[in-house]
């Protein structure tokens, strides 16, 4: 192919420009983009925000943005996307559906241009679903339904974990060969160990939901009489709001222990760095995972690291090696701690091993190879008809 490769990222409600950047994840979340770009591809972000999302193209130049600018819907926008957006879609190569969520629309601009689809998965939404939402099991079985569907249509499926790839080929045997364990990267040049008091004697960064198990691990604190940072707040909803929920809840039971929990909000993801080296532990108590970005930025900061002993956790942890394992109730995550800070040399060799590990698995210059080479791969093996062509098998196939 002489020409520059096209690439369309396809987001999401809960994961567009504006979302992250109310979260602080901003050019986390685009430094891939920026890197395929001055490598010499095109990049279009389809985004079903509204008009709002463009303000964000000054920051992204040679990006194109195209969103919801008629303030459809959000379901007659997913159902009309590749007819709405149709012909720069059909200049695409290829489609990159970046977000666990994002299925439904990915599978439709798929089928009706004959664009291969490279999906990518970072955790497993039904199994979230499950956890959260017990008795809601119509909805967890249609995710599970859309989940396989995608799998086994899309053209290539990228994971984070070894654990999701598993779980993939056993939902989906047909999807086996065309899968690539392909990790979140950290910045280790931001995220390094800086010199540094120490007031907190953990810290917590994420989401502050049900999921991530932080009743536990307040209780756990309440009884030690330690410090702890928490970072994050609830889920962003599409209107730029934040479910906070659950932080109230956590709140009315745990205040702020004396003084000794500090609720810091949200952080910008650069800022982050220095509150981590003010930290003794990090520490995640989560019921699952995917590829949990804030342990390994953890990590890359040589932070000892705590975490439960959980799919997306435990593929990253080496118990006693660069991290230490526990389970989700709060009696073994206190022992975690107890025991951990009790032993100087134990986090030593942690922390030295959890920034190795980072640097050598998880920089991001090897990532942005890795995901270069995968597309360039996935354009040759699918080359595209005509878009005439594709245009009248739509036509017909409409009939």
């Amino acid at each position: 192919m002489t020409r520059p490769l096209h690439i369309g990222v396809l987001l999401t409600e809960s994961g567009n420009l504006r979302q992250w950047e109310l979260s602080g994840t901003f050019d986390r979340q685009l430094a891939i983009y920026r890197d395929l770009q001055a490598r010499g591809m095109r990049i279009t972000i389809f985004s079903p925000g509204g008009r709002g999302e463009l303000e964000f193209a000054p920051r992204l130049p040679g990006m194109r943005i195209l969103v919801n600018n008629l303030g459809l819907p959000e379901t007659t926008y997913t159902t009309r996307i590749h007819q709405i957006h149709a012909r720069t879609l059909l200049s695409c190569d290829i489609l990159l559906s970046d977000r666990s969520g994002g299925m439904f629309e990915a599978l439709r601009i798929s089928w009706a241009w004959r664009m291969p689809l490279i999906h990518r998965v970072g955790f497993i939404i039904s199994k979230i679903v499950r956890q959260v939402q017990p008795d809601n099991h119509e909805f967890a079985q249609r995710m599970e339904a859309l989940e396989r569907k995608t799998w086994k249509q899309s053209s290539h499926i990228i994971v984070t974990t070894a654990d999701i790839k598993q779980h993939i080929i056993k939902e989906a045997p047909a999807a086996k060969g065309r899968i690539s364990i392909i990790p979140n990267y950290v910045d280790t040049d931001i995220f390094r160990p800086i010199p540094s008091s120490k007031p907190y004697d953990l810290i917590y960064v994420g989401r502050v939901v049900k999921e991530k198990n932080l009743e536990a691990l307040l209780k756990a604190v309440q009884g030690l009489g330690l410090t702890i940072a928490i970072i994050g707040s609830g889920s962003i909803l599409g209107d730029g709001r934040t479910e906070d929920s659950e932080q109230r809840r956590l709140q009315s039971i745990f205040g702020d222990l004396d003084g000794r929990a500090h609720w810091l909000g949200r952080i910008k993801n650069e800022d982050l760095p220095m509150y981590l080296n003010q930290s003794k532990l990090f520490i995640l108590c989560s019921f699952s995972e995917g590829h949990p970005r804030s342990l390994t930025e953890g990590m890359a900061c040589g932070l000892p690291c705590i975490g439960t002993d959980v799919p997306g956790i435990q593929a990253i942890l080496q118990h006693e090696v660069n991290g230490y394992l526990c389970n989700t109730d709060a009696d073994s995550i206190a022992a975690a701690i107890k025991t951990v800070l009790a032993r100087p040399d134990l986090m030593a060799t942690m922390g030295a091993n959890a920034r190795t590990y980072a640097l050598e698995n998880l920089s991001f210059s090897e990532i942005a190879q890795q995901k270069y080479d995968l597309l360039h791969d996935i354009a040759r093996q699918h080359p595209l008809e005509s878009a005439p062509r594709r245009i009248a098998n739509y036509l017909f196939r409409r009939r």
